[in-house]
Parts: structure tokens; C-alpha cells; sequence
């Protein structure tokens, strides 16, 4: 009787009681300089240096499905109204997990530490030295590219500390945080000031074309050069049009806000309805040309989801390593594989071009690497990207204050990384000048049909969607 009551509590732990055993406590991430403390139902997460423990985001749990835990909450001073996802699941050994992020293409890995770092229990100090250790140090741990753009952190770092004190007023500090961040000249470093309304982010000459050009752009192609109006799809973030000749014209504006409801779910819902409606409708394109010039960014695993709908087979979009010793910039973790996994859905498989330039920034960017290991390569046309890839890691200051950090570093299926250079065109053409938008000329949209024209013809129908 004893034995059968015992199996029978057994049987009534739950699913969601063998979850709650399984996160309970407290994990320290592999690089990213992560902390998260997990009681039950509750997930706090802390950003922790050196020297340093801040609050940065606090989930529920809201489901257990196998060996699987998810949580659901927002960051601090959220005001985005996105939800923040964290699913956990056991990492290859005991006291390890591994977590995956809404959003995110990879892992992370989690190692149970004992207790949180002492610095999580003290009180945040709006002092001006601190807030500046904070910051000078969280670069120092993370940031992976100051030898090449021969930048000397700490040489800057003790120049700015000797005239820094506590008597030091915030606009003050925020102008040493500006001179320190604009030699990066990149665009995923930047620093806001929510209640100073100062915010300043790095970008790599020339400066970014104003949404006036880039609209005054789309004029020409809609005039010129396309057949039929532009459908618009996903919260005008995509638009396609038909060229001459059976050639396809895809917009992709950003890889963001797909949908008014922010989670990750509706965006590839969204995603997917206007794919299916635009290759759907398309049978017969003989060619596609992919304009992402003014593309932004916004969530790689959008930029996926295109990719997916133009391959027949899986390949390696590109690899991702980060840094994991917050005191020698030279040590990485080994690369994380991202895929193209080809979908079921209509798609697209024949000759391509991408247009692209230095207003296509870090998931667009990413978008164009994982087009590189396409089996019928798009020709790529314009000029070089930005030169941003990681993810950003949003850290917060004790004041309030909120900044990011890139700490990974992508690279393509032969190892090579395209960060402040950018990914290069096969054929260069300069966009948008002055002489071209004034005689309402895009050469490189012309190059673009060229080059469909040019490719060789399939036997097979270009966008069937057998596998």
C-alpha cells in the first residue's frame, strides 16, 4: 500500500514541479555577463561586471512542456511594450542549462553558481564616478573590436577617470561618455539618457541617408521601372511589385514590426502570410531582386525565415562567436552554427540580385550572409553594409541610463568576419546620388535586371515547392 501511495506521488509531481527543480537557483552565463536567479515561478535577471550587479529584467513562468521552462516578462524601464521570452532546458551536464531568447538565432550557456555576486545586494548609487566605472568596465568585458578601430580603452578610459568626481553633473558625463563612444564609429554602440533627452549612437562614415532620399528613391523605382503598384505587407515593412520580363521586386524596409502585437509569434505569423500571398501569386517569376538599401534591421530570425523561402536545400547562413573572459579580449567561444533550413511554404529558387549599401545595417547585414551560401548565389549589388552583426547586449546604469555593447562576431562558412567593413557587393554601384536621384536613375536596380536577364535558365520552374 505504502509502495502504491509513494508511486502515486510520483505520478502527481507535475510536469511543472520537475521544471521548477530543474532552473531553481542561481545560473551565471557563459560570456554576455548575465545573472539569473530563479525562484519557482519567478526569474530575475542581473547584469554583472567586475565591479558591478544592476536588475535588468524579471519574468514569470508560463509554461512547462518536457524538459522545457518558459518565462515571460520585460526589462527594466521597458518601454517598449515587448515581451521578453526565456525558455530553459538542460545543457549537456549537471548544473548546466542551456537558454534560448525569443528572437535569438543561438544559445546560451548557464553554469549554477552557489549565491549571486555580492554586488547585487548594494543599493545603486547615481554618483558619477560609479556610473562611469560601470560603463568603462562593461565595455572592457565585452566589447570586441577596439584593436580594430585602434582604440586604446584603457588609455581613454584613465584620461576621462582623472577628471571625473563626484561633484561631476550629467551633462557632463554623458558629453565623456559621447567623446569616448564616436572614435567606435559603430552603429550598434550608442547611449541614451531617458530624462536628459540626450542620446548619441556611432555610425561609420558617410553619415546615413535621410528617409527622405531613400522615399524619394522608391519614387523612381515605382515610376520607372515596375509594371504593377507595390503591394504592401507587414505593416509596410515589406512591399512587391513586378518588373519587366517576369522579374520580381522584393522591399524589405526593416526586419521589424511586422505586426502591432510585438511578440515573436506575430511577426513570423505575419511574415509568413505575406511570403505565401507573394509567391503564391507569383508562379511565374523568372527572376527576383531583393532590395534591402534602406533596411535598418530589426530580428535576424525574419531574415531567416526570407532565406527559407528561397532555398531548396539547408546550408550554413553564417557562425557566431562571442567573447568569454571579460579580462582578455582575445579569447572566443567556440562558433555557433545558424541555419537555412528550407520551408514547406512557396518559395522562390531561381536567379536573384540583392541591392544593397551602408544604410543596410546588422540583421540586414546578416540577411545578406545568409544568402551567400544559397545554391543559386544572388548577385550582390550596391555598395558594402554597415559592418554591424552581434546581437546588442542593453545594459542600464545605476543613474538610469541605458547603453548598448556588441560582443559576438559573425563569420561566414570560410571563417571571415565582415564587421566595420561590411558585406561587400559583387558589383559595386553607388546609390542614391544626387545626379542619379535628380535624373530619376537607379543604376543599380539596372545592374540588378541586367544580371537577372544574364543568368542562365532553369529547366526546372524557379519556384516550384517540392523538395
Amino acid at each position: 500500500m505504502r509502495r502504491i501511495l509513494l508511486f502515486c506521488l510520483l505520478l502527481l509531481a507535475s510536469p511543472a514541479q520537475a521544471a521548477s527543480d530543474l532552473t531553481d537557483g542561481v545560473w551565471l552565463t557563459t560570456g554576455y555577463g548575465h545573472a539569473y536567479a530563479i525562484d519557482g515561478e519567478h526569474l530575475q535577471r542581473f547584469e554583472i561586471t567586475a565591479i558591478s550587479c544592476q536588475k535588468s529584467a524579471s519574468a514569470e513562468r508560463v509554461a512547462a512542456s518536457g524538459n522545457a521552462v518558459r518565462f515571460a516578462g520585460s526589462s527594466v524601464n521597458n518601454d517598449t511594450g515587448v515581451t521578453d521570452a526565456f525558455v530553459f532546458r538542460p545543457g549537456q551536464q549537471p548544473n548546466q542549462l542551456v537558454l534560448n531568447v525569443d528572437g535569438v538565432a543561438t544559445q546560451t550557456q548557464l553554469t549554477r553558481i552557489d549565491a549571486l555576486p555580492a554586488a547585487c545586494s548594494q543599493t545603486s548609487s547615481i554618483d558619477p564616478v560609479t556610473n562611469f566605472d560601470v560603463f568603462v568596465r562593461t565595455f572592457a568585458e565585452h566589447y570586441p573590436f577596439f584593436t580594430q578601430h585602434r582604440v586604446d580603452w584603457v588609455a581613454m578610459t584613465a584620461a576621462h577617470r582623472a577628471t571625473i568626481s563626484s561633484a561631476t553633473d550629467e551633462q557632463t558625463l554623458f558629453a565623456h561618455f559621447r567623446e569616448m563612444l564616436a572614435p567606435l564609429e559603430d552603429a550598434h554602440v550608442w547611449i541614451e539618457a531617458p530624462a536628459l533627452h540626450l542620446e548619441f549612437s556611432g555610425w561609420r562614415p558617410p553619415t546615413a541617408r535621410s528617409e527622405a532620399i531613400h522615399q524619394r528613391a522608391l519614387a523612381i523605382v515605382e515610376k520607372r521601372f515596375l509594371t504593377t503598384p507595390l503591394a504592401w505587407y507587414c505593416n509596410r515593412q515589406l512591399a512587391f511589385g513586378m518588373l519587366p520580363d517576369g522579374v520580381g521586386y522584393l522591399l524589405i524596409v526593416s526586419f521589424e514590426n511586422y505586426d502591432k502585437n510585438a511578440e515573436s509569434t506575430a511577426q513570423t505569423a505575419a511574415l509568413d502570410a505575406a511570403l505565401d500571398d507573394i509567391f503564391g501569386k507569383a508562379p511565374g517569376l523568372r527572376g527576383l531582386i531583393v532590395d534591402i538599401r534602406p533596411n535598418g534591421g530589426g530580428t535576424e530570425m525574419l531574415g531567416l525565415a526570407i532565406a527559407a523561402r528561397l532555398t531548396t536545400k539547408t546550408y550554413l547562413a553564417s557562425s557566431k562567436i562571442f567573447r568569454i573572459d571579460p579580462t582578455d579580449p582575445t579569447k572566443f567561444s567556440k562558433p555557433q552554427p545558424i541555419m537555412v533550413m528550407p520551408s514547406s511554404r512557396p518559395g522562390f529558387y531561381g536567379p536573384m540580385a540583392l541591392l544593397m549599401g551602408h544604410d543596410s545595417v546588422s540583421a540586414a547585414e546578416a540577411f545578406a550572409m545568409s544568402l551567400q551560401g544559397r545554391t543559386n548565389k544572388p548577385v550582390f549589388i550596391g555598395e558594402n553594409t554597415q559592418g554591424v552583426f552581434s546581437d546588442v547586449l542593453i545594459r542600464h546604469l545605476p543613474n538610469g541610463w541605458r547603453f548598448g555593447v556588441p560582443n559576438e562576431i559573425y563569420l561566414n562558412e570560410n571563417g571571415q568576419a565582415y564587421d566595420i567593413t561590411g558585406v561587400p557587393p559583387d558589383k559595386w554601384v553607388a546609390l542614391f546620388t544626387d545626379s542619379d536621384l535628380d535624373a530619376e536613375r537607379d543604376p543599380a536596380l539596372e545592374a540588378a535586371a541586367r544580371a537577372i536577364a544574364e543568368a542562365p535558365r532553369s529547366g526546372r520552374a524557379p519556384n516550384s515547392t517540392s523538395h
